[in-house]
Parts: structure tokens; sequence; C-alpha cells
């Protein structure tokens, strides 16, 4: 999953962006990028039951689509930056909540998230025309020109495409078509330490639901890279003294996997334990892919049970003996957590 970071200049993005992605490096294209792993305490759970040579969990992996944006004046994304939106699985719009001595404008969060939106629609409304004249030149028929013009409608409404509620088949449609306001958007306000502790801001520091496919939720982008740069022994201890239950890159990662509609299963052996990463509703032949191809072109059947069970017998022996893996086909729905083994002949 691709999470890419954008904000007007002055938002504080570079300093949000060095607490999720600590130790971010550059690709060939100069763009920073941070990998980080997702939290996920039934990898853990089935480490203290195999003792695997190693554990993996899912990963997140963060961008910073350039540069500062653009301006919260005009609200002007070059080219460049529209380009790296295009490119994420996620947008997180990184609104500035204080205020900034280099940015003469004091801070108002709901004219950035406002100008950001309104960016984004603008965008998408012009491709969209451009498509539909086309369309109209080569006398086109049928759902592909409803659709067109079905979402040119709700974009000349001011309203985004992802709060459209298009089926999986209309979106296919689009192949080709990078549009931004169809990705799911974390709106994520970027508070001082004082803003932060002030009751105030209780609503910009919330995670919130703000539409299909989007929401919203705070962060202190200063208090979380000094945790994130702490070393994982000393992190707790001062996630207690500010009263914090965890750093808000958990909360952040769990919100990002919602929208996605993300869940994951899980294999557990001596070599490896590991998280898998899916779209819900992913079928037990398709699952089998992220693993390795040979497994899905070879599928025979998958083993499934639960880790509540197997910490309540022990060993997946016991499992068997008291009927407790289940036998699934290729058309079987993979469900959070399921620990699957994977019968194949290739």
């Amino acid at each position: 999953m691709r999470v890419g970071l954008c904000g007007y200049a002055g938002s504080g993005k570079s300093t949000v962006f060095a607490a999720l992605a600590p130790g971010a490096r550059s690709d060939r294209g100069g763009v920073a990028l941070g990998n980080i792993k997702v939290p996920d305490a039934r990898v853990d759970r089935l480490a203290a039951i195999f003792s695997p040579k190693r554990k993996t969990y899912g990963e997140v992996t963060f961008v910073d689509v350039g540069g500062e944006g653009g301006r919260a004046d005009t609200g002007a994304f070059s080219a460049e930056v529209l380009q790296h939106m295009r490119n994420v699985d996620v947008l997180v719009h990184v609104v500035r909540g204080f205020d900034n001595p280099l940015v003469a404008r004091a801070a108002d969060p709901a004219r950035d998230e406002a100008l950001f939106n309104d960016e984004l629609v603008l965008h998408d409304l012009q491709v969209l025309e451009r498509r539909q004249e086309r369309l109209r030149k080569e006398s086109k028929k049928g759902p592909e020109v409803a659709i067109n013009e079905r979402c040119v409608a709700q974009l000349e409404g001011g309203q985004p495409l992802r709060a459209l509620g298009l089926s999986d088949d209309e979106e296919t449609s689009f192949v080709g078509i990078q549009l931004l306001s169809i990705k799911p958007l974390i709106t994520l306000f970027s508070l001082s330490e004082a803003a932060w502790a002030d009751p105030a801001q209780g609503s910009l520091r919330e995670l919130r639901e703000r539409g299909p496919f989007a929401l919203s939720l705070g962060l202190c982008g200063a208090i979380e890279a000094e945790i994130a740069n702490l070393p994982a022994a000393e992190q707790q201890e001062f996630l207690v003294g500010l009263g914090l239950g965890e750093p808000a890159r958990n909360v952040f990662i769990r919100a990002a996997y919602r929208l996605l509609d993300l869940i994951s299963f899980l294999t557990a052996g001596p070599d490896e334990c590991r998280a898998w990463p899916i779209r819900r509703g992913t079928v037990a032949r398709k699952a089998a892919g992220k693993v390795h191809s040979d497994i899905e072109r070879g599928f025979i059947r998958a083993e499934v049970y639960r880790l509540e069970d197997l910490e309540q017998l022990g060993s997946e022996a016991a499992l068997k003996t008291a009927g407790k893996i289940r036998l699934e086909g290729k058309e079987y729905v993979i469900q959070d957590g399921d620990v699957v083994n994977y019968r194949f002949n290739v």
C-alpha cells in the first residue's frame, strides 16, 4: 500500500512525513519513500508458538509527493506533484493547524481543506470533460458514456468521485485514466504541541468519518517525530509520560487499512510467521497469489484455522485431532485473521 502525503507550503508536511516514516530514502526520481511495518499482534502470538526464524509484518510505503506541494493562496499544485498523487493508493492531505511565521496567512484548516478538495475535483472535471467530448466525436454509446456523464455531473456539483458510490465494474471503465478525487482521502491536521493539548481542538484531533472513503484525524508532528526516533525500548515510557496509549502512526495505519478495506490473513511455520494484506472479499485462490504465483496456479485447497483455537489447543496436530482445521476450496472468502496452509501442485 502506497500512501502519498501532500500539503500546501508551511503545512508541516515534512515533519509529519518524518514522524510517519523515519529513515526515509529517495527513489530514482528523487521522491522520498519510507517503509514501515504494520503492527499486528497476531504475528507475535503465532511466533510465540512456532518460534520461527523470522517474523514478517505487512508494510506501508509512505510517499512524500514532492516539495511543499502548492500554495495555499492559489491551490496550485505542479504537474509533477499531481503525477505523484496519481501513483499512490491513498491520498493524505496535511493541513496546517498552527501559526507559522514563515506563512503570511493565518492558519485556517477549513479553508485549506476546501481548497485542496476543490483542486482535485477541478482536475478530474477537466479530464472527464475532455473524455466526454472525445466520446461524442466518436459517437460512442452505452454504459461507458453514461458513467462518464454521471461522473461529470458529480464533479460539476463540487463533489468528489469517491462519494459517488461507483461499483467495481463501473470503475473499470476508467482503466488508464488517472483520477484523483476517486482515491481514498485522509485529511491529517498538523497541530502544534499547544494545539494538541488544547481541548478546543478536539474536533481536529479525533478520528472522524468524512464521507465515503474519507476520514480525518490530527497529529502533532513534533511529538510523533520525537517518538519515532527513540529506541523501541524507550518509546512506551515516553508515550505513558505524555498520556498516550500508542504512537499516532499506529492509529493512522489502521485508518488507512480501513479506507482501503484491507484485511490480513496469516501463514505460520518454523521458517516464518507472516501477515498478508488483501482486500476484503478476496477468495482463497486469489489470496494464494499473494504468497506465490505458483500456489495460485496449482491451487488444490486451503487448510484454514483460527489463531484462538491454536492458542487453546497448542499445536496444529491438536487442531486436526479436534477437527478445528477446515478444508476450503478456491472460492472460499478469506476472513481477517485466518491462518492458512495452502495445498498446491504445479
